[in-house]
């Protein structure tokens, strides 16, 4: 055996050995003692965050064990330095550091900030000077700030927590930190409305550091930050990122080309209605001009009578041609005023395509029925489309003057050829006919790529064309492809909203339950009004979100046990004003429409606009009915719950001075039925 041969296999017995020994061990994991989000010790005392999440994942990928250890992030880098620690936790890579520590890939990137008071005016990094600004020990932030301004004077913290208590006592009024730490603090602390920042000090990337003795360390976690997908480091960052809801470009593009193409339609049929009228014109000028000479000739006919025989032939042949032509005309004419009375309908359900509430049976049966009246001669016409349950399909159905609908428990697949022979045998089921195979036709009825169903149909003895029904097809296959995303749409918004609602039954222990409570009032009380599902709808959402706002007021003045200061007052009514701008930011309009006016009074002495009477939003009215109603009857620590009979009571004490009186008394009558009470 050569030297090269003993060679390869010493370095292999060596990388054997250490795999074996790195897999076993258990390495130390150092970090700061509080380091929101990505580390810090629960209520329960268990250590959690965005870190801890990499690590288990890095255990499972490598084998290996790690054991956290939390200090001050100053105490951190010494062990690390000293080399009792193997790992520390996300840290910015300087020139000086990387004198002392080895470093591993990339994991994140991070916005490094400087926050300040908004009444300190301050433009940029130069007017800091005259401020103490807070950093927190050996944190590389203020280097990096440094370098921006060299006359800043620092006040240095032992943590991120003695910072950021500092700022909220006012000790100091600025200080410079990661984005996320700073925010989810000011947050925290109820101080965030208090701060703007300047733009940002630097954005870099983070990562873990080893000791310089320790290189097979920070091979095998760079091997196991390899091995970690970025889907894996997607679904550890998602709770800890605030998604943003975007409309992709497609449905802009979707819209724009549907809007072009009615607009063509539109001047194409005001071109054929003139040139229609302008033919009816014409015709009618030949017709006075024919009766002209025929009144002429009738008077020549009275002066002779052989001539009037041969001339009175001639005139019933005349007449007879223009009552054929007459006939023709108003058969052309009853069409073109048909094809117009179809289009202004298929223009007004095309413009409801994208209600959330309307529904395919609805749809579909407008749009067959109106179809079918411009379609004169068309027997059948049906559509088969893959039902919203699971497992089911839908049919619907025009059958001579019949509308047939319904949900049959069988999937078909649209896009196989013998799924028409199952369309057939299910068609002539419902419509109690053996006899459509012989001349049904099929369209798919597909938009965006995917197909929904087929549109079947028989064209003998009509005038309609196969183009016509290829349009119609086109037509479904849009709504149903328009209807798909504005489910989705509202199914996100949805979701959104509930966040909004569980982060504030969090923040504001008094109100768990509340929320949902107004939004169940709202929603009924809408029910009894007899207003639209989409008012119900809007009310229901209104309810759940309408106190949202006070996530900006401390929680010492929300959870406070007794009665509130004027100045503690002052503060919880702005929150119909922040429930407000939330929403708007959201793009949710109309819900912070009515939410900002729920705690207007109809004697014009609510706040936050002073709105009075009919000056208030209806729904604002309905609302503000809703929430008094639960805050009445619930129990809280200062105070007991009324019963129904003293919320009874005390509406009709306060209707027309807080409350709207017409709809202050249908509340009440609400109250009072048997059926109401068995809700509470």
């Amino acid at each position: 055996m050569n030297k090269c041969h003993v060679g390869v296999l010493s370095l292999l017995l060596v990388y054997l050995f250490l795999s074996t020994v790195l897999g076993e061990q258990t390495l130390i994991f150092v970090s700061g003692d509080h380091y929101p989000p990505f580390v810090w010790q629960d209520e329960n005392g268990d250590i959690v965050g965005i870190t801890v999440q990499i690590l288990e994942l890095l255990e499972r990928k490598l084998g290996v064990k790690f054991q956290i250890k939390l200090m001050p992030f100053s105490e951190a880098l010494k062990s690390l330095q000293d080399g009792e620690a193997d790992i520390i936790n996300f840290i910015f890579k300087t020139p000086e550091r990387e004198k002392l520590f080895l470093f591993s890939k990339p994991v994140l990137n991070l916005e490094s900030k400087v926050y300040f008071r908004k009444a300190l005016n301050v433009k940029d990094f130069a007017g800091l000077t005259p401020h103490l600004v807070g950093a927190v020990e050996s944190d590389a932030n203020a280097d990096l700030l440094r370098q921006k301004n060299p006359s800043i004077t620092f006040k240095y913290f032992k943590n991120s927590e003695e910072l950021m208590r500092a700022a909220k006592n006012g000790e100091i009024d600025a200080f410079v930190m990661d984005n996320l730490l700073a925010e989810y603090f000011l947050i925290k602390d109820g101080i965030f409305h208090q701060f703007s920042t300047l733009p940002f000090v630097s954005i870099q990337q983070v990562y873990f550091a080893f000791p310089l003795n320790k290189p097979q360390v920070a091979e095998l976690i760079n091997d196991g930050l390899s091995k970690i997908s970025r889907e894996e480091l997607r679904q550890i960052l998602g709770p800890f990122v605030k998604p943003t809801v975007l409309i992709p470009v497609w449905v802009w593009y979707l819209v724009a080309a549907g809007g072009g193409g009615f607009l063509i339609v539109f001047l194409l049929l005001i071109l054929i209605n003139r040139y229609l009228a302008k033919e009816v014109e014409k015709k009618t000028i030949e017709l006075k001009k024919r009766n002209e000479e025929l009144t002429s000739a009738n008077e020549e006919l009275d002066a002779m009578n052989q001539e009037l025989r041969a001339s009175f032939q001639e005139m019933e042949a005349m007449n007879e041609e223009l009552n054929e032509a007459n006939k023709n005309l108003e058969k052309k004419t009853n069409q073109v005023l048909a094809f117009q009375g179809a289009f202004i309908k298929l223009l007004d359900i095309s413009s409801k395509m994208t209600y959330e509430s309307i529904q395919e049976k609805d749809f579909l049966f407008d749009l067959l029925r109106i179809f079918k009246e411009y379609a004169t001669g068309l027997r059948h016409l049906g559509v088969a489309l893959r039902s919203s349950e699971q497992g089911k399909t839908l049919f619907v159905i025009c059958h001579d003057d019949r509308f047939l609908s319904e949900r049959i428990d069988e999937t078909i697949d649209f896009q196989d050829v013998s799924s028409r022979e199952v369309v057939l045998r299910i068609t002539s089921r419902l419509c109690g006919e053996t006899t459509l195979q012989e001349s049904c036709l099929f369209q798919n009825i597909s938009a965006l790529n995917s197909v929904y169903g087929v549109l079947f149909y028989t064209l003998k003895d009509s005038m309609v064309s196969e183009s016509d029904l290829s349009k119609l097809a086109g037509l479904i296959g849009t709504f149903l492809s328009m209807r798909s995303y504005v489910r989705e749409q509202g199914l996100l918004h949805k979701k959104l909203l509930l966040v909004m609602v569980k982060a504030l039954e969090y923040y504001d222990y008094y109100t768990r339950g509340h929320s949902e409570n107004v939004a169940n009032h709202a929603a009924n009380f809408a029910e009894r009004l007899k207003l639209g599902k989409e008012s119900i709808r809007k009310l229901y959402w209104a309810g759940l979100v309408h106190d949202t706002g006070k996530i900006f007021v401390s929680q010492q003045i929300l959870n406070k046990n007794g009665f509130l200061s004027n100045e503690e007052y002052e503060y919880v009514k702005m929150h119909p004003i922040k429930s407000y701008e939330l929403l708007i930011e959201v793009g949710l309009d109309e819900l912070a429409r009515i939410v900002r006016h729920h705690h207007e009074r109809y004697d014009g002495k609510g706040y936050p606009d002073g709105l009075m009477g009919e000056q208030i939003p209806f729904e604002s009215r309905i609302l503000s009915l809703a929430d008094a109603f639960d805050a009445m009857t619930t129990t809280r620590p200062y105070k007991k719950g009324m019963s129904l009979a003293e919320a009874i009571a005390e509406i009709k004490r306060c209707s027309g001075t807080q409350f709207d009186p017409n709809l202050a008394k249908e509340f009440i009558a609400m109250i009072e039925e048997e059926k109401f009470k068995e809700r509470l």
